[in-house]
């Protein structure tokens, strides 16, 4: 069976892999509201990458472990020296505190805008005039 690597973390087998390819052809914007498991996992894998110095060190392991290494909640406790339980609340904070500052700032929806924006740009590159993109193009660069 074929496998292919999300997230340099998850093996996938082929489903999965059909799943994936729907949602990378879907509007990032599409992901960020996702609530399946492949889009939680891809948003989760966002979250940490933007707001993953925001929560407590032991937090990020536990996240980075369990929602990107794909350990269990119980290599994870083993590993941070709790309980299962302890590993499952660390995340469920983790993943609120990051939410919260998501909601808060945003960096992530003006992201999504933001390669939409230069997505239609190269689009419609031709349509334009150049120096009107070439200064757009300055300034989202910038």
């Amino acid at each position: 069976m074929s496998c292919v690597r999300l997230c340099q973390v998850k093996l996938l087998d082929r489903d999965a892999h059909a799943e994936y390819n729907s949602l990378v052809h879907k509007d990032r914007s599409d992901i960020l509201q996702d609530t399946d498991s492949l889009g939680q996992r891809i948003r989760d894998g966002l979250l940490l990458d933007v707001y993953g110095n925001l929560i407590t060190e032991k937090q990020r392991l536990a996240c980075e472990m369990v929602l990107l290494q794909d350990l269990s909640l119980s290599e994870a406790a083993e590993s941070l020296k709790v309980s299962r339980q302890g590993v499952h609340d660390l995340i469920t904070r983790a993943r609120e505190h990051m939410e919260n500052a998501e909601k808060a700032l945003g960096f992530l929806e003006k992201g999504s805008k933001y390669e939409e924006i230069l997505r239609l740009l190269e689009e419609h590159k031709k349509q334009l005039p150049e120096d009107f993109y070439k200064n757009i193009k300055k300034l989202l660069e910038a």
